[in-house]
């Protein structure tokens, strides 16, 4: 067992505030392992004995008390003694130490909100994820604010600083059990840190892990900063985290702007003139209100150092107990300093998570090397030409447009984002998400196993492709004329299966006036792409054959 945690003069660490509808549920349970940890604890029933006076040991608790946890639920809101003891912690948070560490059971954040918009910018542990996550939560917002209140207490009341750094390997593996026995008898969480909303990657990774550095990189046009400002605007505004995000390269209202249109899937182009459509009004609307209460913060001061960073993360974290997540686009807008280089910067911002225990996303650009090889995906071995960064990273993701490379791609609309490494668990996967160059939004692909999950049918945007098909003659100019035997039965099969599903040619004339065979189904829509190219392909073979 650890030592006990030693918090000043106070008699007790942690003041538990509750509904007597969750004690049995939450609050005992809650104390009961905060007891096991080696902290002192209090909670009514186990402080109160007959004949007390209610009022007096609460208010004795929460004056002896360094921290208050409250459990917010619905039976909380409706308690008028709850409500007491949550004035008597608010009254003492002077906007510098933290006092108050909430548990979300059974609410959401416009419940919150609602009873307490204050509350609402807090990072709380939900016991949606377990009890053993919200003790781990609470035990790490303790002893991290034990250290950030020191500097703000007085001097009787300062919080000593642990001089021990080492952990024995006894309370490690104690831990660890404790863990494993926690997921194995509530069920197995499949993400376990913050979700980006990208379902299929979170399956992978299980979510943005606390205290992570996760480095995202790519070439220009791949949609680096499409999936940052993705994952940013969906920890604040579905995960309701606060965010903090860096983007020296755009001012904050062209930053404001595209998290406007992800958040209402809402056309960049309509949006910047003020044309939007009767829809887009409702949704610019819905986005307004959703992006107006997350707690999202933008720093787009275009000379940003690392020290800037550091700085602002402190405070953030400060002034909100806690963070969801930092999103820093990019790595090389933070090298403009002669002394900065890519290995020192993301040395600190991973000491920066470890510091605050919350994600960083950092998107970087790859070289032109990666364009020498036949197959353009990015390796690992690219980042060489970054900077020697792969040390300092515990997820590394990769963004690939294969579109961007060929004009003849059976998936012009989809980028890749290849989990390159894992730290912890090494699983390295392809995910796939759906470009939607309106809105300039990445989008889930594949049938949906979260209910309400929005992915769009790969088919689709291949159908919606097809309408372009590559202007014909292009195709024919680029045929060889050694194949022509060969082409011939290759379009009369591809003409048989084309009629076969009720298709049928139209003439057209492209852009340059030249009378086309285009074919159409029955509806008069264009083929899916992939059908219409191998069509497109073996029609000029074949027309060529007969020259």
């Amino acid at each position: 067992m650890s030592a006990r945690p030693r918090l000043g003069r106070m008699k007790y660490d942690i003041f538990i505030s509750h509904a007597s509808e969750d004690k049995d549920e939450i609050a005992r349970p809650l104390a009961q392992q905060l007891i096991g940890r080696g902290f002192r604890v209090w909670l009514d029933e186990m402080e109160l004995c007959i004949g007390d006076s209610l009022r007096r040991r609460i208010d004795e608790g929460l004056a002896n008390s360094s921290f208050g946890v409250v459990v917010l639920s619905p039976s909380f809101f409706q308690k008028e003694w709850p409500n007491k003891e949550l004035d008597g912690l608010v009254a003492r948070e002077d906007g510098k130490a933290t006092v108050i560490l909430p548990i979300w059971h059974n609410v959401c954040r416009d419940d919150i909100v609602k009873f307490s918009p204050p509350l609402a910018d807090k990072l709380a542990a939900p016991t949606s994820k377990g009890l053993h996550h919200v003790v781990d939560q609470v035990v790490k917002a303790v002893t991290s604010r034990r250290r950030a209140n020191a500097g703000h207490a007085p001097t009787e009341q300062r919080l000593p600083v642990e001089s021990e750094k080492g952990h024995s390997i006894e309370d490690l593996i104690l831990q660890v059990i404790d863990r494993v026995s926690e997921l194995a008898e509530h069920g197995a969480e499949p993400v376990t840190g913050v979700r980006t909303g990208f379902i299929d990657l979170d399956g992978i990774t299980a979510g943005l892990q606390p205290g992570t550095l996760n480095l995202l990189a790519g070439r220009p046009e791949t949609g680096k900063t499409t999936f940052a400002l993705e994952v940013a605007q969906h920890v604040a505004t579905v995960e309701g985290l606060p965010v903090v995000v860096f983007a020296p390269a755009t001012s904050a209202r062209q930053t404001a702007d595209r998290l406007v249109c992800l958040t209402g899937n809402i056309s960049q182009a309509r949006l910047r003139i003020g044309a939007l459509s009767d829809d887009e009004w409702g949704r610019l609307s819905e986005a307004v209100d959703r992006l107006g209460r997350a707690a999202l913060f933008v720093y787009d001061s275009p000379d940003t150092t690392i020290a800037e960073v550091k700085v602002e993360v402190g405070k953030r974290a400060r002034l909100s107990g806690a963070l969801g997540a930092v999103v820093v686009d990019s790595l090389q807008e933070l090298m403009g300093g002669v002394a900065d280089d890519s290995a020192a910067i993301c040395r600190e911002l991973k000491k920066l998570a470890r510091e605050y225990n919350c994600p960083i996303l950092l998107t970087s650009h790859l070289t032109r090397t990666v364009e020498t090889r036949a197959d353009k995906r990015p390796y690992l071995s690219d980042l060489k030409e970054v900077g020697e960064i792969d040390p300092y990273t515990d997820v590394v993701l990769f963004m690939y447009r294969d579109s961007l490379y060929s004009w003849t791609s059976l998936e012009p609309d989809v980028v890749e984002v290849i989990v390159a490494k894992q730290r912890e668990s090494g699983v390295v996967a392809t995910v796939k998400l759906a470009l939607s160059k309106d809105a300039g939004r990445l989008v889930n692909l594949a049938p949906p196993d979260v209910a309400g999950a929005e992915r769009p049918n790969l088919l689709a945007a291949q159908f919606e492709r097809g309408r372009e098909v590559v202007a014909w003659h292009r195709v024919l100019q680029s045929v060889q004329e050694e194949h022509r035997l060969a082409a011939v039965s290759k379009f009369q099969t591809a003409v048989t299966e084309f009629h076969q599903i009720g298709g049928s040619l139209e003439s057209e004339t492209d852009a340059l006036g030249v009378a086309i065979p285009v074919p159409k189904l029955s509806d008069g829509t264009a083929v899916p792409y992939e059908a219409g190219r191998l069509f497109a392909e073996s029609l000029a073979d074949h027309l060529l054959s007969r020259t």
